[in-house]
């Protein structure tokens, strides 16, 4: 295919052409990295970059991901960036109790002959250069194997784009993006092919499609679908596993666990997923959005709470745990307050989970504290304890995102404590593939920063179908009642994000 310059279009329309210039500098990109996978004999990754002014990410997305089989959003309240990512350039995967290492691995041979080019953009949120996305289940090993996501997929993109923060009243305009293409070359590999197909691919994704932009709105404007919704275990059969998990509490064979339920929705239409991204942003403020399509299922969902993120040296993780409803007036939301912080059982579950953090960080931190008292973080349904814990990599340390996934994941906020005596209980009880719900989702770069959250408050769908989950951590005195209507709170965000009534 020959090359023609690309006019690379942001959503407001204004043109970052890729001109032959930037064609040049893609193809001397390749070829570099043909001549390195000749001489090495293996693969070899080519990131090549340019600076690029982006409009709204998911509209992007939304666009882009109809091209590909796999394709990742990702907007962080942590540092405001957004990454769009689309394609696969290399797929890393793991399997079994050493899955993350697997990918970790994979991904640092994979850039350690890494050839670059182009121009990096400046001032964006940390990371840099390609980046291996993606995530990573609940369990080890799926004893519920379904074929639906594997246990451990990370890829480095075709085509990914970060972007920064709008400035202060800035909204709406595009922003400061970097725009890089990625591919793996083998030693007989046609560069100029390659590069091609590279640059035909971010015309395809960032090119405006009117039609398909009007054909969406139309789409959201139809009347509603129908749904029929089946709750994995039922209500008192789910309550029945409550009961039997706090008398093995008290029997002293484990401290805590997280016991998971699913609602599996069955639509008379497939479910409007941009739309879904749209309202999960609106209506979850402070929660990080993600979206992860693989093949004809997409993991999506906005969570508060992040696993740990990595960046410049500096580790953060956070404990969040403990849950009361919101209330229906501001006095009600306040008594409600009162009693999640007041509460001996959840100030007790909460410090389970912190103690977790600090001492799993301080196999590789210095200076590693945590905030006290424990903060209440309010979302639209519910509200939590939550504690940030933070550390300094030490000076020896060659940990990097993905070590500390491996060292964290599951914390007891999602699995329980003891982990193995809790996973072990749920392997044998819970009877729920949990697929990426409760795993993490999130990105690393080459230098071992990265930002990965907890998958939470989400869902799993194939077209009319969707999975939604939700979880609650129990102690010896958790109530069967008031667990439920806590997972009844912690679905709602997402059934109404997808419209589900």
């Amino acid at each position: 295919m020959p090359f023609t310059s690309a006019s690379v279009m942001s959503p407001e329309g204004s043109s970052s052409s890729l001109g032959p210039a930037d064609h040049g500098s893609l193809l001397d990109t390749c070829e570099r990295a043909l001549g390195r996978a000749r001489g090495f004999q293996r693969p070899i990754l080519a990131s090549w970059s340019r600076p690029l002014d982006v409009g709204d990410p998911v509209s992007v997305w939304s666009r882009a991901r109809r091209s590909t089989q796999r394709s990742f959003l990702w907007q962080s309240p942590w540092d405001g960036g957004s990454l769009v990512a689309i394609g696969s350039a290399r797929a890393l995967r793991g399997r079994g109790e050493h899955r993350v290492r697997a990918v970790r691995d994979g991904w640092r041979t994979l850039v350690k002959d890494l050839v670059t080019g182009g121009v990096a953009a400046t001032g964006l949120p940390v990371g840099e250069g390609p980046l291996a996305i993606g995530g990573f289940s609940f369990r080890a090993e799926n004893a519920y194997e379904t074929g639906r996501l594997p246990d451990a997929l990370m890829w480095v993109p075709a085509l990914q784009i970060r972007s920064a923060v709008p400035a202060p009243g800035a909204e709406g305009r595009p922003v400061p993006a970097e725009l890089r293409l990625n591919a793996v070359l083998l030693h007989d590999s046609d560069p100029e092919q390659v590069a091609d197909s590279l640059v035909h691919l971010a015309r395809l994704c960032l090119t405006p499609d009117p039609d398909a932009d009007t054909e969406r709105r139309k789409r959201r404007d139809r009347p509603g679908r129908t749904c029929h919704s089946t709750e994995l275990p039922g209500a008192e059969a789910w309550k029945g596993l409550v009961r039997g998990a706090t008398d093995r509490i008290r029997a002293g064979e484990f401290e805590k666990v997280v016991l998971a339920r699913e609602v599996r929705v069955t639509a008379s239409a497939p479910f409007d997923l941009p739309a879904a991204v749209e309202r999960m942003r609106g209506a979850n403020p402070g929660t990080t959005v993600f979206a992860v399509d693989h093949e004809e299922y997409t993991f999506l969902g906005a969570t508060p709470e992040y696993l740990v993120q990595v960046g410049d040296r500096t580790v953060h993780a956070l404990g969040l745990a403990g849950t009361t409803p919101r209330g229906a007036t501001p006095e009600q939301d306040e008594a409600c307050e009162r009693e999640l912080v007041g509460s001996a059982k959840i100030q007790h579950e909460h410090e389970v989970v912190v103690s977790m953090l600090r001492d799993a960080l301080a196999d590789s931190c210095t200076d590693v504290t945590a905030e006290t008292p424990p903060q209440v973080v309010k979302l639209a349904n519910v509200q939590h304890l939550s504690t940030k814990v933070r550390g300094r990599l030490a000076e020896d340390s060659t940990a990097g995102v993905l070590d500390l996934v491996e060292a964290l994941h599951p914390t007891p906020a999602l699995g329980g404590h003891p982990r193995a005596q809790a996973l072990s209980w749920l392997a044998d009880n819970e009877g729920l593939d949990r697929s990426w719900y409760a795993g993490v989702v999130g990105w690393a770069d080459r230098s071992g920063q990265g930002q990965f959250a907890v998958a939470i408050r989400s869902a799993l769908l194939d077209g009319p179908t969707a999975s939604l989950y939700a979880g609650c951590g129990l102690v010896a005195d958790s109530d069967p009642e008031a667990e439920y209507a806590e997972t009844c709170a912690k679905l709602r965000p997402m059934m109404s994000a997808l419209g589900i009534e």
